[in-house]
C-alpha cells in the first residue's frame, strides 16, 4: 500500500472560522497527488460548518459507543454520517487517560463506525513505564486484539502513538517505530486482516525535523500529527518534506 496519510488532529483547537481560514491557506499552495491523502480532524462544530473542499478529506476526533440516547454532550455515529466524513479517530491516549475509555468501549465505537462506512483511525501505544519494562509490544498487541474483537476484517487505519512521545517533544526512534510496526503487521494478519486492508501510521511529536527519518520506518503508511499541523504553512512544509 503506497499511499501516505497525513492526518491532522487539531484536538480542542481552532474555531470554525479559524478552521476555514487554515484550509483556504493550505489549499492555495497544496498540490494534490494520488500517493498522498491529507485528512483534517477539526472539532465536530467546525466539521458541521466546513462543507466539502477538493483535495482533502475530513475526520472526526471521537464518537460515542452508543447508537443514541441520554448521553449529554456526546456525538453519535448518525450525527457524523450526516457530515459526510470519511474517517474518525478512536482510542486516542488522551481519551483513554482523561476520560477512562476502555478497549471494550473502543471496540463498540469501531463496530458502529464500520457499519456506517466511516473508516476508524485506531490509536494504540504504550506508556514510558511499559516501554522500560519491555512489555510495550505485548501492550500494543493486546490493544489490537481487544479493540478489534468480533469485527470482520475491513479497511482500518492503525496509528501507533507511544504515549511517552505525545506532546512531550520526544519522538520514537526509527528502530522503535520499525519494530512496533512489525508487531502491528503480524498481529493484524493474525486477526485476519490482509495487508491491503489496513494502514499503519506513526504519531507522537512528528515535526518537520524528524518526518523524513520516520518515513523510512518499516511498513509505515503515514503520520497522525498534532501540534505541527496547527499552522497551515508548517503543515504544508512537513508534507512537502
Amino acid at each position: 500500500m503506497n499511499k501516505i496519510f497525513y492526518i491532522a488532529n487539531w484536538k480542542m483547537n481552532k474555531t470554525a472560522i479559524e478552521s476555514k481560514s487554515f484550509i483556504e491557506t493550505f489549499l492555495s499552495s497544496y498540490q494534490k497527488s494520488e500517493d498522498k491523502d491529507v485528512v483534517l480532524c477539526p472539532s465536530v462544530i467546525a466539521l458541521s460548518k466546513l462543507g466539502n473542499f477538493e483535495g482533502i478529506s475530513f475526520g472526526a476526533q471521537n464518537v460515542n459507543e452508543q447508537k443514541s440516547g441520554a448521553y449529554t454532550g456526546e456525538i453519535s455515529v448518525d450525527m457524523l454520517k450526516e457530515l459526510n466524513i470519511k474517517y474518525c479517530i478512536v482510542g486516542h491516549s488522551e481519551r483513554r487517560s482523561l476520560y477512562k475509555e476502555t478497549d471494550n468501549a473502543i471496540n463498540d465505537k469501531i463496530k458502529l463506525l464500520t457499519e456506517a462506512n466511516i473508516t476508524p483511525i485506531l490509536c494504540i501505544g504504550e506508556t514510558w513505564e511499559q516501554k522500560q519494562d519491555a512489555i510495550g509490544e505485548e501492550i500494543v498487541s493486546n490493544q489490537l486484539r481487544s479493540c478489534l474483537d468480533g469485527l470482520e476484517a475491513c479497511e482500518i487505519v492503525i496509528a501507533y502513538e507511544p504515549i511517552w512521545a505525545i506532546g512531550t517533544g520526544l519522538s520514537a526512534s526509527l528502530e522503535d517505530v520499525s519494530c512496533m510496526n512489525t508487531v502491528i503487521k503480524k498481529q493484524m494478519n493474525k486477526l485476519g486482516y490482509m495487508d491491503d486492508q489496513f494502514y499503519i501510521l506513526y504519531g507522537g511529536s512528528v515535526n518537520i525535523n524528524n518526518v523524513n527519518a520516520l518515513k523510512k520506518a518499516k511498513y509505515i503508511n503515514g503520520f497522525l500529527i498534532g501540534g505541527a499541523s496547527l499552522d497551515a504553512d508548517n503543515f504544508l512544509e512537513l508534507i512537502k518534506k
